[in-house]
């Protein structure tokens, strides 16, 4: 009776006694009263211990107390999945809230994470099974982490289960930049950092391994790896990093493999990973082989033809991967101007314009970076070819968007030290506004930069206006591809940020303004929020990251108006709101207090004069 009243009554002062006795010497009385209350506890009450040491952690004001609550249920719970012990539906929908609100926490300590991820991983293997894997809000939760502490983040998503799509989707493409970050610039004594980041990446490829749509997706992730692996051996660092990061992965494949049931193309995914790092250095391949060992033992593995794992040996053979990776290091020798020359040739396949392009991005980030020097005249011999290859058809979205990201660079340094405003490029964002919309504001709104050169700037996004104001007018019905509405939102929102200095085009702000937050009820209205308004939000959340730093008090007073009028639209979903949120929070966290000066009415929001009173 005493131990129901001690889960049964709502102050946590029984079960903390316990917490703190079962830290004491285990010969001592104390512990063994308190261990065998607890174990009962775990036998007969598992759902209310859970909810008890969770509000434990949320509201004591005893740091020492709140870790050893946790620790305990992250001890405990790894037991209870053995027994095939499952959460109530009643627990489960207490428990939800209440663990993200136990994440939001201020001020989370490393050792907390390292505990609050093993309970996550409980309770949503529990959600995926019990509610059909629908917890949105602990997927709002990691894009807000991916954005705010990716390295916490990758801790909580490669403990998750198997996702489904509209889980992974919400925060996939952010999660990925930022693990190729890590990846991709490794950085002495920061080993564990690029061991979460690998395990990330693995674990991405494993959960869209089964996507029709995304093969290309994961070559990529095991071009990146591959790259990551050679880089960290030539820096040196082929046992602190690479073997490390190996030997915590098998025990991570081996636990999740057995916990996951994986398909045939997840298992070949894996297989590829190993197979791939095998030929990295020259102690990898007995870790790497232990990996390959397990996966092709599981009842569903199938060697993947469109991997060619048949023409791959651990010895010394070729994988697809291994042909990337030859082709991305005959481009690291070669001048961005030969890499971009072979982009250009209509006579190169696919893959090998894939790599090269990324190859030429890996270099002008780095030469941003000070890493890596191009010459000056170099840049200047790229744009011509850039134009050109802008102007080409036909070609693959993921592969313009990358050439999006190299215009960037080149316009960034063009502008900021060759005081260059780069007339062609404008002249194509404006001549081809309505041939090739999608392609011109796309383009457009890759430049985050501040722009100046204003008379030939804003000519060209004069140009883009009708075209966005056009665009802008909500479709009829969910398309399969519905970018050119998302494209005209956040071109919209660009054009505007930079025509607020403009005074002879206040009326073109305020026009543009107004249709966006239009549109946006509209759709709303219509019920098609979903595929259209939050992945715009998300769009312009990632723009206004890469632009903050040169926001002053126009365009912060001007966001901060468009925020307000969003948020303030009736009957959109809670998961559309938070997106704005986020993008409130990061511009708040960002923005010199100076700065900060919220629009006072209509006019002063728009950056118009006040009308005059009569």
């Amino acid at each position: 009776m005493k131990a129901r009243e001690i889960l049964a009554t709502p102050s946590h002062e029984g079960l903390t006694m316990i917490i703190d006795q079962l830290f004491t010497r285990k010969q001592s009385e104390e512990y063994k009263t308190a261990r065998t209350l607890y174990d009962f506890f775990v036998s007969n009450f598992p759902n209310c211990l859970t909810l008890k040491l969770l509000k434990i952690y949320l509201h004591s004001s005893d740091e020492v107390l709140r870790l050893r609550s946790i620790c305990y249920l992250s001890e405990t719970l790894p037991g209870l999945t053995n027994r095939n012990f499952k959460l109530s539906l009643i627990a489960l929908h207490e428990i939800k809230p209440l663990l993200i609100s136990c994440l939001t926490r201020q001020n989370p300590r490393k050792c907390d994470t390292n505990f609050l991820r093993v309970i996550v991983s409980f309770v949503a293997e529990n959600v995926m099974s019990s509610y059909n894997g629908r917890w949105e809000e602990l997927s709002e939760y990691i894009l807000l982490l991916v954005n705010q502490d990716p390295v916490r983040a990758f801790n909580y998503f490669i403990e998750l289960p198997l996702l489904y799509g509209d889980f992974i989707n919400r925060f996939l493409e952010k999660l990925r930049e930022e693990v190729y970050k890590v990846l991709l610039h490794p950085e002495k004594d920061k080993e564990e950092e690029w061991v979460l980041a690998l395990t990330s990446a693995v674990k991405m490829g494993i959960e869209i391994s089964d996507s029709e749509t995304r093969f290309d997706l994961r070559r990529e992730i095991l071009h990146n790896v591959m790259k990551s692996a050679f880089d960290v051996m030539w820096m040196g660092m082929e046992r602190e990093f690479l073997i490390r990061g190996l030997q915590y992965i098998d025990k991570y494949l081996a636990k999740e493999a057995k916990s996951c049931k994986w398909s045939s193309k997840q298992c070949g995914f894996v297989a590829a990973f190993a197979y791939g790092i095998a030929g990295v250095g020259t102690n990898t391949k007995e870790d790497a082989k232990k990996i390959f060992v397990m996966v092709t033992n599981m009842d569903k593995y199938v060697p993947n033809p469109a991997l060619k794992l048949e023409h791959f040996s651990v010895d010394n053979q070729d994988l697809g991967v291994e042909s990337d990776r030859e082709l991305y290091y005959y481009f690291w020798q070669r001048t961005p101007m030969e890499v971009l020359s072979f982009f250009a040739t209509s006579g190169s396949d696919y893959r090998s314009r894939e790599i090269a392009i990324k190859r030429l991005y890996d270099s002008l980030c780095d030469h941003t970076s000070s890493l890596f020097e191009i010459d000056v005249a170099e840049i200047r011999d790229l744009q011509p070819l850039l134009i050109t290859c802008l102007k080409e058809e036909g070609m693959p979205e993921n592969i313009y968007k990358i050439l999006g990201q190299v215009v960037f660079h080149v316009a960034q340094e063009t502008f900021t030290y060759e005081k260059d405003p780069w007339f062609d490029l404008w002249d194509y964002i404006g001549s081809e506004s309505k041939a090739e919309f999608k392609k011109a504001v796309y383009i457009f709104q890759c430049l985050t930069m501040r722009l100046e050169y204003k008379d030939i700037v804003v000519p060209a996004i004069t140009n883009l206006l009708p075209e966005i104001h056009r665009n802008l007018t909500p479709p009829k019905e969910l398309l399969v591809d519905n970018s050119s509405w998302v494209l005209a939102f956040t071109g919209a929102y660009c054009s505007a940020i930079h025509l607020l200095e403009v005074t002879s085009h206040a009326g073109f702000v305020k026009e543009i303004a107004h249709k966006m937050i239009d549109s946006v009820k509209e759709l709303v209205e219509r019920g098609m929020e979903v595929g259209l308004v939050r992945r715009a939000f998300r769009d312009l959340e990632s723009i206004v990251e890469k632009q903050w730093d040169w926001y002053m008090t126009r365009e912060y007073r001007f966001l901060k108006g468009l925020l307000w009028r969003l948020y303030a639209i009736k009957g959109m979903k809670m998961e559309s709101k938070y997106v704005l949120w986020r993008i409130n929070v990061n511009i708040e966290r960002s923005v010199d207090k100076n700065l900060k000066v919220l629009p006072k009415s209509e006019f002063d929001w728009l950056n118009l004069p006040e009308p005059l009173e009569n």
